[in-house]
């Protein structure tokens, strides 16, 4: 696979591929934090309350649509191109994969006991572990990353909204989102 396809897969895919792409891993995460016990608590959080499924696919919907509508937002007043929903709202699907990948570390059940100790402040177990917490917190930070990165090219390319702008306008609709998720998500 070419690099430039990896780092930009937005400019080479087909809105359908991103939309079918980011269907698919929407379900599956969503049937992965009901199975696992987990709860989408913000756009990039989740804590041990666990939901149901229908809850899980509707937080998992709302913490995208809710991101996809503010980067719409944001393109249809920065840009000069015709920007569609459609185009912002599947490559932000897409985009969000890496962040999917981010929670399947609570996949294993002794790891998933560890995090909830350490969520809990058992500081005798973080230090027990301290090596593979720091390991996994660095995995994790590169998957976050790799998100955020993922979808600012999502934006820049769906928008044409690109550079310092794109990157100011980008910055604010995922504060925004995020700061937003945190009161709505528990509405859910």
């Amino acid at each position: 696979m070419n690099l430039k396809k990896f780092l930009n897969p937005f400019e080479y895919m087909p809105l359908r591929k991103t939309l079918c792409w980011g269907i698919v891993a929407l379900i599956l995460i969503s049937i992965f934090v009901w199975q696992a016990g987990l709860r989408l608590s913000s756009l990039t959080q989740v804590n041990f309350a666990g939901d149901m499924l229908w809850e899980a696919t509707a937080r998992q919907v709302a913490a995208w649509l809710l991101f996809a509508v503010l980067l719409y937002a944001a393109g249809v007043m920065l840009s000069d191109s015709n920007i569609r929903f459609w185009d912002v709202a599947a490559d932000n699907l897409f985009a969000r994969i890496p962040f999917d990948v981010t929670l399947l570390i609570f996949a294993v059940p002794r790891w998933r006991g560890v995090m909830a100790a350490v969520a809990d402040g058992n500081i005798n177990t973080a230090m027990q572990y301290m090596g593979a917490l720091m390991a996994t917190g660095l995995l994790s930070l590169v998957l976050v990353v790799w998100y955020l990165y993922w979808s600012y090219k999502a934006f820049a390319v769906s928008t044409n909204v690109r550079n310092g702008k794109g990157v100011a306008a980008f910055a604010v609709c995922f504060i925004a989102a995020y700061v937003a998720s945190i009161y709505l998500l528990p509405l859910i």
